[in-house]
Order: structure tokens, then C-alpha cells, then sequence
């Protein structure tokens, strides 16, 4: 569908269009009047008194309008934030007019649906106030509203970080082949010449990063080794890692190493992450179902994803999260239902459902009608649910992603005591995050979440290997709020809880 779109805030129109991409899916988009267009989205603004008003029409397939209003106070960052909120609800307004249909996130397009509550909570509104506030503010539904609830009742449960406690992320950006629906940075490992030459500058930024903690006193509370995908690496390239990170490891309550495609785990591999105190790993099916594992290039079978796991019980490793995806091609609630089933029989401490997201840079968007409706996603991740808490599992965290199936959510679900201390830290904001590898990204939070500063690695492998030492500098430099590679987007963040 052609969707054109007119406002008297062009920088905001990337996020107006998110709105549009929730009711129609992926749009083309076009700036300004065009009478062309399927679809004309004219939105329009005016004072009355201490109000802004601010009005979104449609004309074309559909016709509609409807108003936000919104009193204009605040320091300019609160202003704009305030106008780009209302356009948007204006929107939502409108097209739900004009389609009838009512997603169950509301007017939320943002990765972090749980800060706007924790926000209200900071300003004195107990728990189920902030939940409501926030509900009527973006429409969202009932069950989303009580699972923001739940999860936030769970969080605050736990150990919160100290004043000198970070999280650190270790990333090793490698597959042994692409899935067809990863959009993350990673390369595919291939003859492994590139991880030859990627170990060690990885290693040397390790060994930087724990002499700048030791310098700043700064102690690790979770480490997550991650990627791509970290068991890639040859038994004898991981225990050059896991033995250099070990430092970081002493310090931490909880490590995980992520392996999350079973055809690259090994007895070998799972005894050397056992012997290096990483208690934490992930082995992910995504799916039970062998031709769906074919059609989205995951290069092992369900009976693999089963050996890894049994060897990995076997190692001793005490604490072992399941992904699934809900909305891979050609699956129905069905399908996904067995699959949850098969996944929850084995007693993982910990279940993370997915729903499928069609980035532009994945490889999805070939499977067009045999991927599963947004109806049909949503009965998948409402069954999980509902299959979760009978197992005993909680919903801890959870966050979201653009053009998910259904507009829908990912979460993750633990068993009492096995909660992963990282995907808090690291979702949440709630901690400094240092992190190492190719295209990770460190991120200074200051208390209260006042100001966020993000410090990027290169994301090319070749420039991160040659470039290693740069990566260190701006670590340094991040702790003084200056410097190359370090930036502090504000509006970034703001955009990834709205």
C-alpha cells in the first residue's frame, strides 16, 4: 500500500508511519500530498488557549479523523516528546476509526513498554495506578496491561545492581549459517580465518576493559557472552575467551554463554563452560519442527537440539533457557502449541517466546502468504502464556521490536530464582553496560536514568580487528562524556519506550 503523509512536524514522520506500519504492515511511504497514494494522512495543529490540538485525517481507501489535545508545559525535550506522542495518538485514533481494529499494544511502537510505568512509578503512583495511567494514555489492552504488571511485579523482587555494579557483553558476531530471519550483526563463520584473527583483538579488548573497570572500581554483576552465536568458536578459540573473561567471571552473580544453535555445541565445548563458572546457557530451538528449521536456514534438527541439551544437563550446567519463535513460515497455534509442549517437557529453568519480526535487512519477506496471520501469532504467544505459568514460570522481562507479527512482543519466562540479572540490566537500563566485540555498544547510565551515553564499537570485522585499541578509548572516554564515538541520544531512548 502507498501511504502519503503530510504533517507540520516532518521529523517526526518516520515515527507516524510506525503507527501506520501497525494497522496496514510495511508501507510504501511517501512525503507530502501525493494523489497517487492508497492511503492520504494529512495531520494538522492548532492553539486554543493553553491547549494544542493537534488533528489526523485520512482520505483515500479509508476516511476518518480524530483529535489529541494535550496541554503544552515542560523544558523543551518534555515539549517535544509531548508533541510527537499526541500526533501519534491523533493517528491511532484516526485509523482505528477507519479499520476497526485495536491492536493490543495500543499506540506503542517503542522496544521498552515497561519504562513508561517504572517513569509513573518514579513519580510517586503506586504500581497499579502508573499501569493505568499508562494504559489509557496508549490504549493498550487488558492482558497487556497485566503482563507489563506481572513483570514488573517480578522485577522488583529481585537483587537490585549497587552503585558500582555493571553489567559486560562479550560479543562474538559469528554463525555457522545466516537464519533467514536474523537481522542482528553477524557474520557467517565460513573457513574461520576470520575468527582466527577475531579472537585475540577480542581478547586484548577484554583484558583493556577489566583494567579500566579495576582503575574506575567498577565490579561486574552479570556477563553475557553472546553473538551470533558464541559456541562457533573451536573448543580451543572458546577457552581463550572464557579463560580471559575470567576475571569478569570471579565478580559476577550470573554468566551466560550464549549457544544457541545446537549444531555447534559439543560435550567438549559444554565442559569448558562449566569449568569457567558460567552457570547460565541458552539452546535454542526455535522450532521442534525439522522442515520449518530447513525453510528458515537453521542448519540442525529438533533430535540435535535434544542431544545438545541432554549434554549439556550432563556438564552440569545448572541453569538452561529454551528460544521459540511465534510466527515462523508455515506454522500454525497448532504447530507452535506442540512445540511449547516438547520445549516445557524437558524442564528448562527458563523459556523465551519470540514473536517473528520481518526486518528489512532479514531475508523473511520472501515467505508472504505462508506466514501466519497476527490473529493466529497472537493466540501462539497467549497459549505460551498461559502454558508458562502452569510450568511454574514468571514473565520477567520483555521487549519489543518493529514490524513484530500481530504487533505483538517478545518475553521472557523463568522459573523462581533462574531470572537472567543480564537481559534486566541490559533492557531496562537500570546499569552501565561495557560492552566488547564488533558492533557492541556500551552505555553509561547515570542515576535515575537522567542521561544515557552510548559509546559504539565498529561494526565491520576487519576495521574492529584493526581498530581494537580505538574501541578501548572510547570506553575511556565515555566516562567523561566526551569523545569519539561517544553520543548521548536522548530522543533515541525516549522513541524506544513510546
Amino acid at each position: 500500500m502507498r501511504v502519503s503523509l503530510r504533517s507540520p512536524m516532518p521529523g517526526f514522520h518516520k515515527e507516524l508511519f510506525d503507527i501506520v506500519d501497525v494497522f496496514m504492515g510495511p508501507v510504501t511511504r511517501l512525503e507530502g500530498e501525493d494523489d497517487a497514494a492508497d492511503l492520504r494522512v494529512t495531520l494538522a495543529q492548532r492553539q486554543e488557549g493553553s491547549l494544542r490540538v493537534c488533528e489526523a485525517s485520512l482520505s483515500g481507501r479509508f476516511k476518518a479523523s480524530a483529535q489529541a489535545r494535550q496541554a503544552v508545559y515542560g523544558d523543551a525535550l518534555l515539549i517535544k516528546r509531548l508533541h510527537k506522542r499526541q500526533l501519534k495518538l491523533a493517528l491511532f485514533d484516526a485509523l482505528v476509526e477507519a479499520t476497526g481494529i485495536r491492536p493490543p499494544w495500543g499506540a506503542l511502537t517503542g522496544i521498552r513498554p515497561t519504562r513508561l510505568i517504572l517513569d509513573a512509578m518514579g513519580e510517586g503512583l503506586p504500581l497499579d495506578q502508573a499501569a493505568a495511567q499508562v494504559q489509557d494514555i496508549f490504549r493498550i489492552s487488558d492482558e497487556k496491561t497485566g503482563l507489563l504488571k506481572e513483570i514488573i511485579a517480578v522485577q522488583q523482587g529481585l537483587p537490585q545492581a549497587g552503585a558500582n555494579e555493571i553489567a559486560c557483553y562479550i560479543g562474538i558476531p559469528f554463525c555457522a549459517s545466516r537464519c533467514r530471519y536474523c537481522s542482528f550483526i553477524s557474520r557467517e563463520a565460513g573457513d574461520g580465518r576470520q575468527l582466527s584473527a577475531y579472537v585475540p583483538a577480542l581478547i586484548k579488548e577484554i583484558a583493556g576493559t577489566i583494567a579500566l573497570m579495576r582503575a574506575r572500581g567498577l565490579t561486574a554483576r552479570s556477563v553475557y557472552i553472546g553473538g551470533g552465536t558464541p559456541t562457533v568458536l573451536d573448543e580451543q578459540q572458546l577457552c581463550q575467551v572464557l579463560e580471559a573473561a575470567r576475571p569478569l567471571f570471579e565478580q559476577a552473580l550470573e554468566v551466560t554463554v550464549e549457544a544457541g544453535r545446537p549444531d555447534t555445541i559439543t560435550r567438549g565445548k559444554l565442559r569448558a563452560i562449566a569449568a569457567s563458572g558460567a552457570g547460565r546457557i541458552s539452546v535454542n530451538p526455535q522450532s521442534v519442527h525439522d522442515a520449518t528449521l530447513r525453510a528458515v536456514g537453521r542448519d540442525h534438527t529438533w533430535s540435535q537440539t535434544l542431544a545438545a541439551f541432554h549434554q549439556a544437563r550432563e556438564a552440569g550446567i545448572p541453569h538452561i533457557n529454551m528460544d521459540l519463535i511465534a510466527g515462523l513460515p508455515g506454522e500454525d497455534p497448532a504447530m507452535f502449541a506442540h512445540s511449547l509442549s516438547q520445549v516445557l517437557a524437558l524442564s528448562p529453568e527458563a523459556l523465551t517466546v519470540h514473536t517473528l519480526s520481518i526486518k528489512r535487512s532479514s531475508d523473511m519477506r520472501r515467505y508472504g502468504d505462508s506466514l501466519p496471520s497476527g490473529q493466529q501469532v497472537e493466540q501462539m504467544v497467549s497459549l505460551a502464556r498461559a502454558r508458562a505459568a502452569q510450568r511454574g514460570f514468571a514473565p520477567y522481562y520483555i521487549y519489543r521490536q518493529k514490524h513484530m507479527a500481530g504487533n505483538l512482543e517478545n518475553v521472557g519466562y523463568a522459573k523462581p530464582g533462574f531470572v537472567c540479572l543480564y537481559n534486566l540490566d541490559m533492557m531496562e537500563d537500570q546499569t552501565t553496560v561495557l560492552a566488547m566485540g564488533a558492533g557492541a555498544v556500551s552505555k553509561l547510565v547515570y542515576p535515575g536514568r537522567k542521561c544515557i551515553l552510548r559509546a559504539p564499537n565498529v561494526k565491520d570485522i576487519a576495521h574492529y580487528i584493526a581498530r581494537v585499541g580505538e574501541m578501548l578509548e572510547r570506553k575511556h572516554a565515555l566516562f567523561e562524556g566526551v569523545g569519539k564515538g561517544v553520543r548521548a541520544p536522548m530522543e533515541e531512548a525516549e522513541d524506544s519506550e513510546d
